[in-house]
């Protein structure tokens, strides 16, 4: 194990004198050996170094050299203690040395340190890449040595290297099992350095990356993986460096696009940020304009099927705009399929478009070969002619030639296949070499146009690594014409060499071991050289897409993108954008010099609608709009603040008194008492600690601004003095209106203030009112109007709301309006409004849902209501499903029933608590979902209907599926589904409907068959289930009931216990060889030759069996009637399941790419 120590701040004591450097010790030539004396080894032979530290294959040696240090005095060497200096290259080195151990005393610890580079002239940022063998060796016999070998990249940082753990202290002085050994003779011993220095061709050799620039090293800048997108980031760099590309979208109309839904303008936003940023940048504003969830984030996909997608979608935006064509001029190349007959002048062709070619892998050795084999000719010819058109049935050659190649040649090789003998995908890692240059006009027809030569220059190599199943993509480009080939490995760009490029990319199936022992040759005694590491397991890195440009076009595709390429509005937007982020930052950087204090005031308290005066959110900094927020240096005193505040709104210095605000034990929010003189002179520091929630210390400070109009002064606040808030509650208006404060004495009768408060809601002085204290949201209570304000406990900064009676009749009529008909009510109402977000069953793409605020209490149809209102259709045929409370995925139907109420309906609403002090509702989490349908029948039809999933089978085959819904009355038999898939033009000859088969499946297996006259209630064990219709096939109506059997046939991959696909009933024929039953079968799936051909035969033994028996059916002369199929067997297909073989990844979680933005 490697180990460094690099904290050592003390300049040791050398045991010996410090000497200037000195050159390492020249190596003798060896001593002549018997041939039948066993090799030893001297660490002052001049061979020796080769088998200390191997040559590197992959590196090139700058210079190597062996320095020996011979200790006279062990015993009197300092705890840390340092060679004298010895060059090699241009750095002078010393070996450190810890007699006793370093942070431990069983092991001597030794280390390699680069000796002062700061004082020999170097730069802050030197660096040097050795490998190095420290050995220590027995005073007089040079062969007796123990060595340990590393390499590093030493730099000012880690400026020392070695092994803390190097040699057992106890066994210095006595040998080894292994007869090495001892190594402290006489108090004496030599401890050599073998040090090999490295040409760093890139400048990143064994780079740990730590504070790594890729833009200061290479002028680009990496993209962030949001989980599994380096299939996107690397494709991304590669269309990024192809200039022209970035152009043409830059040319994409976005002015008034908004990024999270425009893919263009999400891209040219992405495009921008890679040239102008010097840090690794995201791509979640991207991915959420392609319409993707964390989900879509967190899922590998094919790089050459995510092109196409994009490029599609490009495409379609570039039409009608300055970038029309671009895609197709930089892309697009055409062939020509056709069919030329040998012995009579007809050839049958179509030419096609590409935008890239699919090369194959397998059996190809080069490039060259790949294209050879794609434009190889077939030879039709014996059964396999071709029938051409008045010349009957010819011999004839059938291929592809390529008309003309694009600008910008993509090649997806191929590699990734389907094993048909294995019956799975494989990754192939064969070796497969691409050139540098290649030219391709022996590919091109000789009737196309060759003005210029198909010759094509290397522009970027994409590369997978890994398996099948998992692996990681990066990209490798060479992004200016004279530049270096640089590595784009998501968030870090890094120069690579060309053999990083190309040998390494190849692929191979090679497996190398590395050597290892003590005195085993080529690694000793454990060491770890990290050139050996690429070559201890089998090479999954390979190219997977390769990006050419035409020599003729490099100038213009990879011209420099300048300034004026980019929009002026993007331009305008990002910097914009950047001066808020930076404003942001400066303001967080300073948030610990300022405090936020918010102020009330009688004109933001006239506008409240809710509880309290005001919300606050401490923690998220957010207030009731209207209310004003000043950013004030937390030193600042009140008084100070005061001044600043009279200033602000142009007030009149007597006429105006601040009252602290604070949190009640309730959680109200409440002014608590004027300040005085000398509160006045405490900081804002201290009133927000004072007016915050106790855990968030780092919230408002809170004031109320109580200000007077002249001639009115300011009251005395004595201690019988009390000043309350008045609101008024409009009835016919159902609203709040704040009416100010009012000065009440303790001693007050509540009846006393009601002129007061008839006055200021300009109602008739005759008028009866209702007056009720706002204790806390939930507790609205009658205040009894013979009572003193001090009976009824009202203090200051308390609320009293105000209404006209309602009688009980008035009431009733208010209730069935859907209106409050007291504040106690609208109160209510306000505590239970949620936020629901309404999202369509059928098509859940972000920014396609609906969000309202309700009553958490509304019934269904309340509910259904008012979202009908919302989406502008009839309420009846809205159908609602809840939402899973973990997965936001649709859950189950929720029924039509009166009784239910939303907090029934919505899973995982958040508390009553969360929402009343909540400043925008939106921001409260977790948000409930419903989904939402709208049928084309009522929900009280539908009541009395059952909805059924049916799927059609044929005419043209089994796999002719097609599936549609019907809602059946509940009383009704199976045969009513007859009329309702009539109305609904089926493929399908719905006219004797007794000539139909109806059966229901489970786990691929046939569950139940259903007659006509059967009732629908016996369909499907839930209220929505899945049922089959085919056509009963001629073969079983025509069937021999003596001799013939009808059997179960099912599909399954491998595991007989895991059925896929659909299946059915055969008839088996007496007598019928097993040949002409496959036909038949055939016939009945409707699958193609090719298709049938991987198919396997084998009886399964009880199907429902936790691991059925099989039996392999291989010969064609068997007859299936007379093998023993029963009840519970079947006759299995083994082969493929084509509905989850849609990528590479295969499987049933695979979701196929797309992009919507």
């Amino acid at each position: 194990m490697v180990a460094k120590d690099t904290k050592k701040n003390s300049s040791p004591k050398l045991a010996t004198e410090a000497l200037p450097d000195v050159p390492a010790t020249p190596l003798q030539s060896p001593p002549t050996k018997q041939e039948h004396e066993p090799i030893k080894y001297s660490i002052k032979d001049e061979t020796t170094f080769s088998h200390i530290i191997p040559k590197p294959t992959e590196l090139e040696t700058d210079e190597e050299a062996v320095y020996h240090w011979d200790i006279t005095d062990w015993k009197s060497l300092e705890p840390k203690t340092k060679s004298p200096p010895f060059k090699v290259g241009e750095f002078s080195w010393r070996i450190l040395l810890f007699p006793k151990g370093n942070n431990q005393a069983d092991f001597v610890s030794v280390y390699l340190e680069a000796a002062d580079p700061m004082e020999q002239g170097h730069k802050e940022n030197w660096h040097t890449c050795a490998q190095f063998s420290l050995v220590i060796s027995h005073p007089q016999d040079p062969t007796n040595f123990y060595s340990s070998n590393a390499d590093h990249r030493f730099t000012q940082e880690e400026i020392d290297w070695g092994f803390t753990r190097f040699y057992d202290v106890k066994l210095l002085q006595q040998p080894t099992k292994e007869g090495k050994g001892p190594f402290l003779v006489n108090n004496q011993a030599t401890i050599s350095v073998f040090v090999r220095v490295i040409k760093d061709e890139t400048g990143v050799l064994w780079h740990n990356f730590a504070n790594y620039d890729s833009k200061k090293e290479t002028g680009y800048v990496g993209m962030k993986n949001q989980g599994a997108t380096c299939y996107m980031n690397s494709l991304l760099q590669s269309l990024y460096c192809t200039n022209l590309f970035r152009k043409a979208v830059y040319q994409i109309p976005t002015e008034n696009d908004e990024p999270t839904n425009s893919v263009a303008l999400a891209l040219q936003r992405c495009f921008y940020n890679l040239q102008y940023e010097d840090s690794p940048i995201g791509t979640t504003e991207l991915t959420k304009s392609f319409g993707w969830d964390s989900v879509e984030a967190f899922m590998q996909h094919d790089v050459q099927e995510f092109n196409r997608v994009l490029q599609d979608n490009l495409e379609v935006k570039m039409k009608g705009t300055p970038a029309d064509g671009a895609i197709s001029n930089l892309f697009e190349g055409k062939m020509k399929s056709y069919v030329k007959c040998i012995n009579v002048d007809y050839e049958s062709s179509r030419v096609e478009d590409f935008y890239d070619i699919q090369l194959n892998v397998k059996g190809c050795k080069t490039l060259y070969d790949s294209f050879q084999e794609y434009v190889a000719m077939e030879t039709l010819e014996g059964e396999n002619k071709y029938q051409a058109e008045g010349f009957g049935f010819q011999d004839a050659n059938k291929g592809v030639i390529f008309e003309s190649f694009p600008p910008v040649l993509h090649l997806q090789l191929k590699r990734f296949e389907y094993d048909f003998m294995r019956d799975t995908m494989v990754k192939i890692n064969d070796r497969h070499e691409f050139p540098e240059e290649i030219n391709l006009d022996q590919f091109v027809s000789k009737d196309a146009d060759r003005n210029e030569p198909y010759d094509y220059v290397l522009h970027g190599v994409l590369v997978h690594s890994g398996d099948l199943h998992s692996g990681h993509y990066f990209a490798l480009i060479k992004a200016e014409k004279e530049g270096k080939w640089l590595r784009f490995d998501d968030d870090r760009v890094t120069p690579v060499t060309s053999k990083e490029v190309f040998e390494e990319n190849f692929g191979d199936d090679t497996q190398t071991s590395p050597g290892g022992g003590n005195n085993s040759f080529p690694l000793m005694n454990g060491g770890v050289m990290r050139t050996n590491n690429s070559r201890l397991m089998k090479r999954f890195t390979n190219a997977y897409m390769l990006v050419y440009i035409q020599k003729s076009k490099l100038n213009k595709v990879l011209a420099p993108v300048v300034e004026s390429d980019i929009p002026d509005h993007l331009k305008r937007r990002i910097s914009e954008e950047r001066a808020a982020m930076e404003k942001r930052k400066r303001d967080k950087e300073e948030m610990h010099l300022y405090v936020n204090v918010a102020v009330i005031t009688d004109e933001t308290f006239k506008n409240r609608q809710e509880f309290d005066l005001a919300t606050f959110d401490d923690r998220a900094i957010q207030t009731t709009p209207g209310v004003d927020v000043f950013k004030v240096r937390k030193t600042d005193t009140v008084s100070a603040f005061k001044d600043k505040l009279i200033d602000h709104y142009k007030l009149e210095k007597d006429r105006v008194r601040l009252w602290n605000v604070i949190y009640r034990t309730n959680e109200t929010v409440r002014i608590d008492q004027p300040f005085s003189p000398n509160e006045e002179q405490d900081t804002l520091e201290k009133l927000r600690e004072n007016s915050c929630a106790s855990l968030q210390l780092n919230g408002f400070a809170k004031l109320y601004l109580e200000n007077v109009k002249s001639p009115a002064k300011l009251q005395d606040v004595k201690s019988d003095v009390l000043l309350v808030f008045i609101k008024y509650f409009d009835i016919q208006l159902q609203t709040i209106r704040g009416l100010g404060h009012l000065f009440v004495r303790s001693n007050d009768k509540v009846g006393d203030v009601i002129p007061s408060l008839l006055k200021r809601a300009e109602l008739p002085q005759d008028s009866a009112i209702d007056l009720y204290e706002e204790v806390k949201p939930s507790m609205i209570d009658k205040m009894n109007l013979k009572q003193t304000f001090h009976q009824s406990e009202i203090q200051h900064g308390d609320i009293i709301c105000f209404q006209m009676p309602v009688s009980d009749e008035m009431s009733q009529e208010l209730h069935g309006q859907g209106k409050h008909a007291t504040v106690k009510d609208h109160y209510k109402s306000i505590l239970n409004k949620v936020m629901v977000t309404f999202k369509n069953k059928l098509d859940r793409r972000d920014g396609n849902e609906v969000k309202l605020v309700m009553d958490r209490h509304s019934g269904y149809s309340q509910v259904v209501h008012q979202l009908a209102d919302k989406l502008e259709v009839e309420w009846t045929k809205i159908r609602l499903t809840s939402a899973h409370a973990a997965t936001q995925q649709p859950k189950e139907v929720i029924p039509f029933r009166a009784h239910l109420q939303l907090n029934q309906m919505a899973l995982g609403m958040a508390r009553i608590h969360d929402y009343v002090h909540a400043v925008n509702i939106d921001d409260v989490l977790p948000q409930p979902i419903i989904f939402y349908e709208i049928l084309d029948v009522s929900m009280a039809d539908l009541e009395s209907r059952k909805s059924l999933q049916v799927t059609l089978l044929g005419p043209g085959g089994l796999r002719e599926e097609t599936t549609t819904t019907v809602f059946v009355p509940t009383i009704g038999t199976v045969a009513d589904i007859i009329p309702v898939l009539e109305q609904k033009k089926c493929k399908l000859d719905l006219s004797r409907p007794d000539l139909l088969r109806f059966y229901e499946i489970m786990d691929g297996k046939i569950s139940k068959e259903f007659t006509l006259d059967q009732p629908i209630d016996n369909v499907g064990d839930k209220r929505t289930s899945t049922l089959y219709i085919e056509h009963i096939p001629e073969d079983e109506l025509d069937m021999d009931m003596d001799n013939d059997r009808l059997i179960q046939v099912v599909h399954y991959s491998k595991d007989p216990s895991r059925l896929h696909s659909v299946p059915f009933r055969f008839t088996v024929k007496k007598n019928e060889i097993f040949d002409d039953t496959k036909r038949r079968l055939q016939q009945r799936l409707g699958y193609g030759n090719k298709e049938w051909q991987k198919v396997k035969f084998n009886v399964i033994k009880n199907i429902n069996a936790p691991e059925p028996e099989t039996t392999l059916l291989d010969k064609d002369d068997i007859v299936l009637r007379d093998i023993r199929i029963g009840e519970d067997d079947a006759l299995g297909l083994e082969h493929q399941d084509k509905a989850t073989k849609n990528g590479r990844f295969g499987g049933a979680f695979e979701r196929g790419i797309f992009i919507r933005g």
